[in-house]
């Protein structure tokens, strides 16, 4: 019975509270490193590499061309695909919206040769960011969590881009205004480095 009850819909708002007071207190050592002076490669990552990084790597394509200018390449990977062997139809539908493609897409597993070949590794999530620390520790300062590029964001959010893997199309388009934004900044930071 108590079990039932701390599901019950009405406690939502205040578990997602205290969540995020607890990363409030959890977060204050988490921080990016500092940008290298010069770019030349980007590499994004997330659990399967079927949406979140896939939809980075190439609206970030995307707004390194509206740029002109130098392009950095840009590749994305996962650090487990057996998720799936392909996008989901509504990830696939949710990039459409913003006019790129996702539909060609398959899921590349994260190798060191990877981590080694790109400038910085810019992963979704905190424990993601962790993850990589741990296994490739010689990368360390390559390694950026890209939700500490919304300036907006509190509490987890600031910490975590949500996987939208096996939800609804509005989750999905969430998720990607989200990254879109993120990456916008991101891109700009590096357009801004005293190197360019």
């Amino acid at each position: 019975m108590p079990g039932r009850l701390l599901r019950h819909p009405s406690l939502r708002p205040l578990k997602a509270a205290v969540r995020d007071l607890a990363w409030r207190v959890k977060g204050r050592g988490i921080t990016n490193p500092p940008l290298p002076p010069a770019v030349e490669s980007v590499l994004f990552v997330c659990l399967g590499n079927i949406c979140r990084s896939p939809f980075a790597e190439v609206i970030a394509q995307e707004r390194l061309r509206a740029r002109g200018g130098h392009l950095p390449r840009v590749s994305s990977a996962g650090i487990h695909t057996r998720q799936a062997a392909a996008p989901p139809d509504d990830a696939r539908a949710a990039a459409a919206a913003y006019g790129v493609s996702l539909e060609t897409h398959r899921p590349r597993q994260l190798t060191v040769e990877m981590m080694q070949a790109h400038d910085l590794v810019v992963v979704m999530e905190h424990a993601q960011m962790a993850q990589l620390h741990a296994t490739f520790p010689q990368f360390r300062e390559r390694v950026f969590l890209l939700p500490l590029f919304d300036a907006g964001a509190t509490g987890r959010a600031r910490f975590v881009i949500d996987d939208p893997f096996a939800q609804s199309r509005a989750v999905f388009d969430a998720c990607y205004r989200r990254i879109d934004r993120t990456v916008s900044t991101l891109l700009t930071a590096i357009a801004s480095s005293p190197a360019r």
